[in-house]
């Protein structure tokens, strides 16, 4: 009786066609056969928190000792330890319902309601609809409840019985999220789990210790990743290794089958965890009922920097992220291009796709635009480059770049420093201006909104003419704000990119003359690669090709 949705809200539509499949002789059906008492014990992490009364320690004993005082035999202990009450998805409670639906059960204890369940809708359509449709006589010991005893006045109580508990279920989880902010934002992990490949400190909960081991392999995923290698192949490459998945090293399994899925990878290369941070409210729930994870935005997340030890560095999380973000097609050979998701076509900005196979020997692999005879695009020409030629014409422009750089690093810098401030620098002051009014202007339609506010109250002010005015000026607030956060947005990109020169020079004086490109030095310095239009004009096919390199752009004028 789950839903499809993996939630066990059952309806009473359903129910009810699920009873009028059934034999409803049960004592023909089952004869010969010894009918059972149902003992069900339930505790939910939260009810953990309430003392030893609920235990399933002392519900059992409980549940018990009623069935010998009341000559209940044939008992069977069915018991959900860690389950919420909201959700009847639990694997005892659908062990001992498979049992009331075989129709071998004659009666169903609980020692009281709330252990049954928290929701109320639910409750009743087992307890008014589906027991007594199948002769169950359903007992909760302390709340009274005992359908075959009890009188009319009885019968009619219990709803409200279920009604409080399922409003107690909604209160303790209100407070708990609460609290669970309140921590949350005070910097206190909230996840129970650390991520793999650290663990817990024993001297301090909220603090992780590196797992050395595990850490390895985080970092391994990491540089698989930066040469070249995307979710799917790198969890192949981790089997192929007999790596012990996360689950299987956190159980310490002896013989594990090491088989790694694509998501788990994904999962570990976006977690900003590695890099130190703290990040709570990743993931939330729609409502007490519903526990299934959704995955928040981003920005919604609060992150509290260098809380513990860093497992990846900040340049290499960077790269990654990067990497992830550019579209990369797995061939049927298995092979990576070595620029794949960094070219494109000049014309049509499509990504190229990398073209080889079995049959197609090396110095013919090539990149096509996807963009070509697609007829969503208007890319009439394949501006196709083998790969071998585009590796000649890249590593030649990487080492002239390091030559002069080598050589003239103060030209190199003050030629970048210039190209910025030039481009940058009226643009930047007449942004920073401009952000200036546009706050002053937004702070000024504040009080003027107050005001309204104040004189359509005291009657200064028609209820007509206060919606004319209150609306224009709300309107006017609205494009002022959107403005202030695009120009806030342009100033940190045109402040990062004085950084940005230095981040480049870094990357490129731990190079001397290289031999050979590598995808991890490729995606270290470049960017994107634009391939033009091969040109005839001359006779010879000729073909033009943009380098942007990473942080810096083109540097062609250097």
């Amino acid at each position: 009786m789950k839903s499809s949705k993996g939630e066990n809200i059952m309806n009473l539509d359903t129910l009810q066609r699920t009873l009028t499949t059934q034999n409803h002789n049960f004592s023909r059906r089952n004869k010969g056969k010894q009918e059972l008492t149902v003992l069900y014990a339930r505790l939910s992490q939260d009810d953990g928190t309430q003392g030893d009364s609920d235990s399933i320690t002392n519900q059992k004993a409980m549940l018990e000792k009623f069935a010998r005082d009341n000559n209940l035999y044939n008992t069977k202990f069915f018991v959900d330890d860690g389950y919420s009450g909201t959700n009847f998805n639990r694997p005892g409670f659908q062990e001992a319902l498979d049992l009331v639906n075989n129709g071998v059960v004659k009666n169903f204890v609980v020692k009281d309601l709330s252990r049954f369940g928290r929701s109320y809708a639910e409750v009743a359509l087992y307890t008014e609809i589906l027991f007594p449709k199948l002769d169950v006589r359903f007992i909760a010991v302390n709340d009274g409840v005992d359908s075959e005893t009890q009188d009319a006045n009885e019968i009619d109580f219990a709803p409200f019985r279920n009604v409080f508990n399922e409003f107690y279920a909604k209160d303790t989880s209100k407070k708990i999220r609460a609290v669970q902010r309140t921590k949350g934002l005070a910097g206190e992990r909230l996840a129970v789990i650390p991520p793999f490949g650290y663990t817990k400190d024993p001297n301090d909960r909220n603090h992780l210790l590196v797992d050395e081991e595990a850490s390895k392999v985080v970092q391994k995923i990491f540089d698989y990743c930066i040469n070249g290698y995307g979710p799917h192949q790198i969890a192949k490459k981790l089997q192929k290794e007999r790596t012990p998945t996360v689950s299987e090293y956190r159980a310490k399994s002896n013989s594990p089958v090491c088989n790694w899925d694509s998501k788990k990878v994904v999962e570990i290369l976006e977690r900003p965890d590695y890099l130190g941070h703290t990040v709570n409210f990743k993931t939330s729930t729609k409502s007490y009922r519903d526990k299934r994870k959704i995955y928040n935005d981003p920005k919604d997340w609060v992150v509290f920097k260098n809380t513990h030890e860093p497992i990846i560095d900040q340049a290499t999380f960077d790269l990654v992220q990067k990497m992830r973000q550019k579209r990369r097609r797995n061939t049927k050979s298995g092979r990576v291009g070595l620029f794949s998701g960094l070219v494109h076509c000049f014309d049509c900005k499509r990504h190229h796709v990398f073209a080889t196979a079995k049959s197609i020997s090396p110095n013919q692999e090539r990149y096509v635009c996807s963009g070509y005879q697609n007829p969503n695009y208007d890319c009439d020409n394949a501006h196709y480059i083998r790969e071998m030629k585009l590796t000649e014409i890249v590593l030649s422009d990487i080492n002239d770049k390091i030559d002069f750089l080598k050589q003239h690093e103060k030209q190199f810098t003050d030629s970048l420093a210039k190209r910025a401030k030039t481009d940058q620098q009226k643009e930047l002051k007449k942004a920073e201006k401009r952000v200036i009014e546009a706050k002053k202007r937004a702070s000024e339609l504040d009080s003027i909104i107050k005001r309204l506010y104040e004189d359509n109250v005291l009657g200064k002010l028609s209820d007509e003419r206060f919606n004319i005015l209150s609306k224009d000026y709300e309107f006017e607030q609205s494009k002022l704000k959107q403005e202030i956060d695009e120009l806030e947005t342009r100033l940190l990109k045109q402040k990062e990119d004085v950084r940005n020169v230095q981040k480049f020079l870094d990357i490129v004086r731990k190079y001397t003359t290289l031999e050979k490109l590598t995808p991890s030095i490729v995606n270290e310095l470049i960017d994107r690669i634009e391939i033009h239009k091969p040109d005839k004009s001359s006779g010879k096919r000729t073909q033009q090709i943009d380098i942007y390199y990473r942080f810096v752009g083109k540097l062609d004028d250097l």
